[in-house]
């Protein structure tokens, strides 16, 4: 009995090792669809048909810390160190499953410090004049005014607006299946569930807008695409993307003296890391401003140590 059950224990863990890397990236995904955000597993999917055809034939017993390492140094000649991450961290996780005792101790390639734009006040002004009557007047003034994601617009509906604030209790994501509407789920984190504080007028704007009983009735990607034809429309600043006017919303809380505390409560994180690693700028004018300032002070300082 002991030898049988040896034996059968040997033959199920053959046939796991025996499976393409492809196959036992399938089943990986498969078993975290219900886990994952719909979102995650889309790109998980994205990851899989896109980006693993040159290792998806190769049997998991057959794979080499050499093999992955060499796929990774192709792979990086192509695309960005985000994307090699991604693909490197997918395939992680499945060698973890199917061959626990293989550590991968991969060369990853450098992380490059990405560019932040954040417009200014005046910038936000001009846009928003050019924003009236099109298809993004409605997700501009979220992002801007209140610091909210794409997903987050897509997933808003009237009960959730009140005269003197917005509640974020849940998000529209692209679904697995690439649903028409894209799939409501609970926003990205614990901390993504919050009160954001309107005015009246912008209270009525939201509400007279309102399509059923939705405040934009359109998902996410729909958001990020109708920005991108109105940027490039208007010939505004390419790295002006759809979340930059959020970094907007984060640093103008910053200008206004908002502890980060309150920050990141109003942006749905968890902590002020991201607001000191991300948000953690100032606009063009106000640091000519600050500028300006400290010019007088060395001019004060100068006069007065002459008088």
């Amino acid at each position: 009995e002991y030898k049988a059950a040896r034996y059968a224990a040997t033959k199920q863990e053959d046939n796991k090792s025996n499976i393409t890397i492809g196959k036992a990236t399938e089943k990986y995904i498969e078993s975290k669809k219900n886990i994952l955000s719909p979102s995650t597993i889309k790109g998980y999917s994205y990851i899989l048909n896109h980006y693993f055809k040159g290792i998806s034939d190769i049997k998991i017993k057959d794979i080499t810390q050499e093999i992955v390492q060499s796929c990774l140094n192709d792979f990086a000649a192509e695309y960005s160190p985000k994307t090699c991450r991604n693909f490197h961290g997918l395939l992680s996780a499945v060698l973890k499953i199917h061959r626990p005792e293989m550590i991968l101790r991969t060369t990853l390639p450098q992380k490059q410090k990405s560019r932040i734009y954040v417009p200014d006040q005046q910038e936000v002004e001009q846009i928003s004049k050019l924003t009236v009557g099109t298809a993004v007047y409605i997700p501009f003034i979220l992002a801007t005014q209140c610091g909210l994601r794409a997903s987050e617009i897509s997933g808003l509906e009237i009960k959730d607006v009140h005269h003197d604030y917005i509640e974020i209790t849940q998000a529209r994501v692209a679904g697995y299946k690439k649903e028409k509407d894209g799939v409501l789920k609970q926003p990205k984190s614990i901390s993504g569930y919050r009160k954001i504080p309107i005015d009246e007028k912008l209270y009525s704007i939201l509400i007279n807008n309102a399509v059923g009983n939705r405040i934009y009735p359109y998902k996410s990607s729909v958001i990020s695409n109708a920005w991108t034809r109105f940027r490039q429309k208007n010939e505004l600043n390419k790295p002006l993307t759809f979340h930059a006017l959020r970094h907007h919303f984060a640093s103008k809380c910053l200008l206004l003296g908002i502890p980060q505390k309150y920050i990141s409560e109003l942006m749905g994180h968890h902590d002020t890391v991201m607001i000191e690693r991300v948000y953690q700028h100032t606009f063009p004018s106000a640091m000519a401003g600050y500028a300006n300032q400290l010019r007088q002070c060395g001019a004060d300082f100068v006069n007065a140590k002459q008088s």
